[in-house]
């Protein structure tokens, strides 16, 4: 009774941490978050995705997305509507669903207590914390991954848990692109952490139709990559097609082959692409275990790292170590593994750039269950001394994260949110029954998605001007009764204005005035100009 207590007192407390202002903090919704609300709720209403496509496996307004997040939000936006919380519900429960396994992780692997200090730290993790707060696709295939895991050690006791592990690594790899690329390496690592010859002597039937439930829906995956454009995203972000940084390459390969005292011969072998990717990539690798990126400042983006501090809390870095330390002797195998999910886990990253919260993220459960070891063993030294430092230093810690989290964040890096869109969406909707006009620039950070999420409009009318735009003097938009987002060049805008037979109301960012007259400024939470607004009546 005393162990549920403590576990249902911490799943509270996370759930609290999780969603307490969770409709204005972060500020508004981002890019991602607002394509996902119109597909995810486009899907609720009419079967089909904002482009008109019916019950799409990929979602080309989110460069490729794949299905996972988007149907998994559907329940959500049936409560909720298409909302922050209808479209963030999801990573939340996300949240409180690996705290959940890391205690059954934690009390499996090693004890009750083991997994009870798991469930603590994973609760006040920043890292999750942050992920749980925003609707990030990644979260919720880590908690897909963890679950597929979890089940896979339970199948010893109830063989029909291999069947269902396998659907949950196959949805997974239809939840966020980087799980192609570390379930492959995790797979083997699980099948040598529990005796894959074990394994098979135990039940074939169930893991058969595992394995080949898994391999149909890895082939869903992999047609999507090559026929549907999930991988669209990836095409643009990897190292090997920016071209900025293949040109540096290039210029830094001459440079070297026209001053080296090399004879030319070798110089193919020493000077060339192969060899500055692979010190590309094994840099970009190393950096994901740096103290910069674990303990002080994250990977520095304010929209998964809402704080800006490490991902873990510095006495985490400590515990991990003790935790090492402490059960090795006894738990060698166990220990290996968990470092060896933590070496497999930033990978992907590696391919695509520096350190990233949502890439890297797989690191997290391994990590809070090597910092759970060294809590226990710290516990377990019965010195209070050492004890009350560990829990004082988390306290400070933890109470720096929550002032910038709760009450700098949300204005300081509203801008991360597209808070530009949502301001200038709720003053179009309040203005414009005093317009015959009102133009949204596209210019403005994803305000083709922000207006028809924060105006509420059906989907069957966002499909329609998807598929259809209005022009106006050959310009085009997409238009919601009086309200027309759309393009129009900086130096045509006074005189497009002008031409048009009415009042109107013109919302562009605050950067395009160049050649605007008689215009006024809409300052953001962090007091900065980010609209710029003209009346013509």
């Amino acid at each position: 009774m005393k162990e549920r207590l403590i576990v249902l007192s911490i799943l509270i407390l996370s759930f609290l941490l999780r969603i307490l202002n969770i409709e204005n903090s972060p500020a508004s919704l981002y890019g991602d978050e607002l394509t996902i609300v119109l597909d995810s709720y486009s899907l609720l209403k009419t079967g089909q995705d904002q482009l008109g496509n019916s019950f799409p496996l990929t979602f080309q307004m989110g460069a490729g997305r794949p299905a996972g997040y988007v149907y998994g939000s559907i329940p959500f936006m049936a409560i909720f509507g298409p909302t922050a919380l209808g479209v963030r519900a999801l990573s939340i429960l996300s949240g409180i669903g690996i705290i959940i396994l890391l205690y059954f992780l934690g009390r499996k692997l090693f004890s009750t207590n083991v997994g009870l200090a798991a469930s603590f730290i994973a609760a006040f993790s920043p890292w999750d914390i942050s992920l749980s707060r925003g609707g990030f696709e990644a979260h919720f295939a880590l908690f897909l991954a963890l679950l597929g895991f979890y089940l896979f050690i339970k199948a010893k006791e109830k063989p029909l848990f291999y069947t269902l592990s396998a659907i949950s690594f196959g949805l997974t790899l239809h939840t966020y692109p980087t799980y192609k690329i570390i379930l492959p390496l995790f797979l083997p690592l699980i099948f040598w952490f529990t005796s894959i010859k074990k394994v098979l002597s135990f039940d074939k039937k169930y893991f058969s139709i595992g394995v080949l439930l898994l391999l149909i829906l890895g082939f869903l995956s992999i047609s999507q990559t090559f026929i549907g454009g999930s991988e669209t995203r990836f095409y643009h972000i990897n190292i090997f097609s920016k071209v900025e940084l293949k040109d540096a390459i290039e210029q830094k390969i001459n440079f070297e082959r026209s001053i080296t005292n090399l004879p030319k011969s070798f110089l193919k072998y020493f000077h060339n692409k192969a060899v500055e990717y692979t010190k590309l990539i094994g840099e970009n690798y190393l950096q994901n275990f740096s103290l910069d990126f674990l303990i002080l400042h994250g990977d520095r983006n304010p929209r998964h790292n809402m704080a800006t501090i490490g991902e873990l809390y510095f006495v985490e870095a400590i515990l991990i170590l003790v935790g090492i330390f402490a059960f090795w002797q006894k738990q060698k195998k166990t220990i290996l593994f968990l470092l060896l999910g933590i070496i497999l886990a930033p990978i992907p990253t590696a391919i695509v750039d520096s350190p990233h919260a949502l890439r890297s993220s797989f690191m997290l459960p391994f990590l809070i269950l090597l910092s759970a070891l060294g809590l226990v063993a710290v516990i377990r030294m019965k010195n209070k001394v050492v004890f009350y430092i560990v829990c004082l230093l988390f306290a400070i810690q933890f109470a720096f994260f929550l002032q910038k989290l709760y009450f700098l964040a949300p204005n300081e890096y509203s801008s991360f949110w597209s808070n530009s869109a949502k301001v200038a969406s709720e003053y179009a909707l309040q203005n414009k029954d005093k317009y015959k006009y009102v133009f949204l620039s596209d210019r403005i950070d994803a305000i083709e998605f922000a207006y028809p999420v924060y105006g509420k409009i059906e989907p069957l009318t966002v499909i329609s001007q998807n598929q259809n735009s209005t022009t106006i003097s050959s310009y085009k938009f997409k238009k919601f009764d009086n309200i027309y987002i759309g393009y129009i060049p900086q130096a045509d805008t006074n005189q497009f204005i002008e031409n048009l037979d009415g009042s109107v109301l013109f919302i562009d960012t605050a950067g395009s005035i160049e050649n605007l007259k008689n215009y006024e400024i809409i300052t953001g939470k962090d007091g900065r100009p980010i609209l710029t607004v003209k009346k013509v009546y």
